[in-house]
C-alpha cells in the first residue's frame, strides 16, 4: 500500500532555484508550486499543506508586498520555511529588517557555525546580498555564518528560515537540513 507524502505548497518568487527546492522537497513531500503573483487564489478551507516554502528569488523582500501580506495572514499553526529571500520575507513581517550585505555571497561556500556538533563547521552554499536582522526575542538562531544568521526559528510561530540554500550541491549533507524540517513538522 503507498503511504501518502506530506503536502508542501512552494511559492515561487521568479526565481531559477525553485526548481531546485522543490527537487530536494519531493524526496520527502508531494510539492506543488504557485507563482508568488497567485498567492492569494489559495483557498485554505478546500486544501491542507503541511509545509508552505517561501523560494529564494531576486531583488529585496520589501519588493514583494504581497508575499508580505500573505505571510502574516498565515496561522500561527502553519509550518512555513523561509529560504534565502523568504527568511528575509519572516524577519521583516516578525519586526525585523533586511540589511545590504557587503560584499554579496552568489555561489559562495562558508562554514555554518553551532552548538550543534552535527551541523558546526558545514559548508553550505549562500547566494545573497541581503541579511535578516531579526527581533531577538522572536527568533531562536540555531546557526549562523560570518555572525549573521543562517538558520532560524521562531519561538512562537511554526516558521523556519535558511538563508543559506540548503538544496543546493554546494551544501555539505543536504538531507540532514531535509530531515530536520520533517523532524520539526512531526513535533
Amino acid at each position: 500500500m503507498r503511504t501518502l507524502k506530506p503536502t508542501a505548497l512552494l511559492i515561487d518568487h521568479d526565481d531559477s532555484f525553485t526548481h531546485n527546492v522543490r527537487m530536494w522537497l519531493s524526496a520527502r513531500f508531494d510539492v506543488e508550486i504557485i507563482h508568488h503573483s497567485k498567492i492569494f487564489e489559495i483557498n485554505f478551507n478546500e486544501k491542507k499543506y503541511n509545509l508552505i516554502v517561501f523560494s529564494p528569488g531576486p531583488r529585496s523582500a520589501q519588493d514583494y508586498p504581497h508575499c508580505l501580506k500573505f505571510l502574516s495572514q498565515i496561522s500561527d499553526s502553519q509550518h512555513v520555511l523561509g529560504i534565502c529571500l523568504g527568511m528575509q520575507m519572516m524577519s521583516i513581517v516578525a519586526g525585523g529588517s533586511v540589511e545590504t550585505y557587503s560584499a554579496p555571497l552568489h555561489g559562495k561556500t562558508s562554514a555554518l557555525e553551532s552548538t550543534s556538533s552535527e551541523i558546526n563547521g558545514l559548508n553550505v552554499a549562500r547566494y545573497h546580498s541581503m541579511y535578516c536582522i531579526l527581533p531577538a526575542d522572536n527568533f531562536f538562531v540555531i546557526a549562523t555564518s560570518d555572525q549573521k544568521s543562517m538558520w532560524v526559528k521562531h519561538v512562537s510561530k511554526k516558521w523556519m528560515g535558511f538563508q543559506f540554500h540548503p538544496e543546493s550541491f554546494m551544501t555539505e549533507k543536504p538531507d540532514l537540513y531535509l530531515d530536520a524540517v520533517c523532524q520539526w513538522i512531526a513535533e
